[in-house]
């Protein structure tokens, strides 16, 4: 009933409202795995058997929630779907092409851009683009060769209103698991990397890059990384209100971020981050809300995701 009610909103919302402005979402997906067993990746915890009893039923639980964030963005932003969706943390192309084909999602036109990486759990970035607005010219995937992590996906295409020629880059840099001075170095490498992909681009060149970084805007890899680069991290605008995209001992921080060429700089309308009530849970051990996550520990939550999705609004015509 649910999934049959948004896709009859979807639709509605497209139809009334098809001058809306575009938009570009990323989004850490926390763990988008199926429930099946992958012998090539450390999966073995997503499975009945596993740790987290992750179950198919489950599975369809979080896919149906992800895409009724996206179904709210949409409503949010005039009723059109994004043109540009960037994920992280997706186990395999498998699941996102479930997103599209078997949730209201399938309403729209979208093509997906996935290849999976040398992640040890099989996490991957992929990125959604909607076919009538966005045509793909290339595609690359951005191996990190000093360790296994997830590859940085770069992804050159056209808006096809404008035609204008577009180069976005979905990252997701190592986390500070490990602890944040042995894990610095290697968002350092990883920063090194996609500085050498920007580098080779023309200045004047529209770049858009987006991911979940692993740090705020203020660190020193992204300080240093947007200085060598020419960029401007445009998340930094609304990092320091109380929000962020995800919430750690009680703290909002801004982890995940739009980094934008100037040429795109002078287009982009608002960067803001989506906190729509059901993707939120009362924080009952630092007051306020907190991002309503799937699983808390080995116990089973409900939720999305740990991750709150964030939004980018410009005047591009798509």
């Amino acid at each position: 009933m649910w999934g049959r009610f948004c896709g009859v909103l979807t639709l509605m919302l497209v139809l009334l409202c098809p001058c809306a402005e575009a938009q570009v979402v990323f989004w850490n997906l926390e763990n988008y795995f199926d429930a099946k067993d992958d012998p090539l990746t450390e999966d073995e915890e997503f499975t009945p058997r596993g740790t987290y009893h992750h179950t198919y039923r489950r599975y369809q639980a979080k896919r149906n929630l992800i895409a009724k964030g996206i179904i709210a963005i949409a409503h949010q932003c005039g009723g059109v779907l994004p043109a540009l969706i960037g994920f992280a943390e997706v186990e395999n192309r498998a699941v996102l092409e479930d997103l599209l084909q078997n949730t209201p999602l399938a309403k729209g036109d979208y093509s997906v851009v996935h290849q999976d990486s040398p992640d040890p759990r099989g996490i991957d970035v992929a990125l959604l683009y909607d076919r009538e607005r966005f045509s793909v010219i290339s595609r690359e995937f951005i191996r990190i060769e000093d360790f296994s992590t997830r590859d940085i996906l770069h992804v050159r295409g056209v808006v096809k209103e404008s035609a204008d020629t577009m180069d976005v880059f979905v990252n997701h840099w190592p986390s500070k698991r490990s602890g944040a001075s042995s894990s610095d170095s290697r968002r350092e490498t990883v920063a090194a990397v996609l500085k050498e992909a920007v580098l080779k681009l023309a200045s004047t060149e529209r770049i858009l890059i987006m991911g979940d970084f692993n740090d705020t805007s203020g660190s020193d890899v992204l300080v240093r990384f947007c200085s060598e680069t020419g960029l401007k991290n445009i998340a930094a605008s609304v990092e320091n209100r109380d929000s962020g995209s995800l919430k750690y001992q009680g703290k909002w921080e801004l982890i995940d971020q739009f980094i934008v060429s100037p040429a795109l700089e002078a287009e982009i309308e608002e960067c803001s981050v989506f906190r729509a009530d059901f993707l939120l849970e009362a924080d009952t051990s630092y007051l306020g809300v907190k991002p309503f996550r799937t699983y808390i520990g080995p116990r089973y939550n409900g939720g999305a995701s740990d991750h709150l999705p964030i939004l980018l609004r410009s005047k591009l015509r798509w």
